[in-house]
């Protein structure tokens, strides 16, 4: 649960550190030579960007799920009161406090999800530290998705990286992952005998400290 919690506690911006803690639903198989290796391509690819910080390249890489994350993020970022984003998960919900801090207002009003992603990874908000650690084992295949054993520093992880292709190309899928940083986000506040929200409260007033962090709780003017 370790490796969990120190996610939930990273800015939960395209870190892919974990995935899926289901080692593959039934149906799956093992990827054919050709998957196998389109997805580590994927995989290799998105990491090399991520960690140079080559945002272009990285988002290029990533799921239709993961625009359509931001740009639901970047329209709470906007409009959404603290009501509003009480009912959303805590993953998301530290996402539109960090896209009022580290985005541009006009960004956020008028940019797409590609901006914001590259936004995210040109500005260095991803887990660095999970992502150069991680390898991928076993690819298994169902359909359209697949999921990779995860590895890290040479030990299978309990957990896995998944993938989706699109238009015939894989892409790294992290929507499973969001829900592990939540289970991570309870986690933590549990063991220290807290809140999710404080715990959030802690990530922003660390980051950005008490005056900014506040700040972050209103919806972008204008």
């Amino acid at each position: 649960m370790t490796w969990l919690i120190r996610f939930a506690l990273c800015l939960p911006l395209l870190v892919a550190g974990c995935g899926s803690s289901d080692g593959g639903g039934g149906g799956s198989t093992s990827a054919a030579p050709d998957d196998t290796g389109a997805v580590h391509k994927a995989f290799e690819t998105y990491t090399k960007a991520a960690l140079a910080k080559d945002g272009a390249t990285a988002q290029g890489v990533l799921a239709d799920t993961v625009s359509k994350y931001y740009d639901d993020a970047r329209k709470l970022a906007l409009t959404a009161g603290d009501e509003q984003l009480a009912g959303i998960s805590s993953t998301q919900r530290l996402t539109v406090y960090v896209l009022r801090a580290e985005v541009e207002p006009a960004v956020l009003r008028s940019g797409s999800p590609a901006d914001l992603l590259k936004i995210s990874f040109d500005k260095g908000l991803v887990g660095e530290d999970g992502i150069a650690e991680l390898a991928l084992g076993k690819v298994n295949v169902t359909g359209d998705k697949a999921s990779a054993q995860a590895v890290v520093g040479g030990q299978e992880a309990p957990y896995t990286v998944d993938f989706i292709r699109e238009q015939g190309v894989w892409k790294v899928d992290i929507a499973p992952l969001m829900t592990l940083a939540d289970e991570g986000f309870t986690e933590a506040a549990k063991q220290q005998g807290t809140t999710v929200n404080a715990m959030i409260d802690g990530v922003l007033v660390t980051k950005y400290g008490p005056e900014k962090a506040a700040a972050l709780h209103q919806p972008v003017a204008g």
